[in-house]
């Protein structure tokens, strides 16, 4: 059953000066080919990266090979995003891979920008038609 994690329910996550509620990430776990996949809509930095990277954690076993974070809804990422993503690759690295499916252009540009697009244990997959033959790949090693 997928899971929703909404960040206005997390602690402390209001603007300091207005009061008014912070950025919001919203995660949806699902399983796609095999591996897990998040949903991720909203805004990925400093203040949210930790609802994700807790979602992330709890997918990260022993025997994963791969895991996918659909960010078509993600409006927003800064250096908090990316250093998760630079983990969880870290993570994968030695048995299988990280991808991201349907970046934005500016998305995109971070992890072309940081070099993590270059990493082999990630990936990029402009949507989802190309994701199975990668899975498929990883699997039959």
């Amino acid at each position: 059953m997928p899971e929703t994690h909404d960040r206005s329910s997390w602690p402390n996550q209001r603007d300091p000066q207005s009061g008014s509620p912070g950025p919001r990430l919203d995660t949806q776990l699902s399983y796609r080919y095999g591996v897990p996949l998040i949903y991720v809509s909203g805004e990925l930095d400093h203040h949210t990266v930790a609802a994700l990277r807790t979602v992330i954690k709890q997918e990260l076993g022993d025997e994963t090979q791969a895991l996918l974070l659909d960010v078509s809804q993600l409006t927003y990422m800064d250096s908090g995003g990316l250093s998760l993503m630079f983990e969880t690759m870290a993570t994968l690295h030695d048995r299988g891979w990280f991808g991201i499916v349907s970046p934005n252009p500016g998305v995109r540009r971070l992890v072309e920008l940081t070099g993590l697009a270059d990493r082999p244990g990630f990936r990029i997959f402009p949507d989802f038609k190309s994701v199975p033959a990668a899975v498929a790949e990883l699997q039959n090693q």
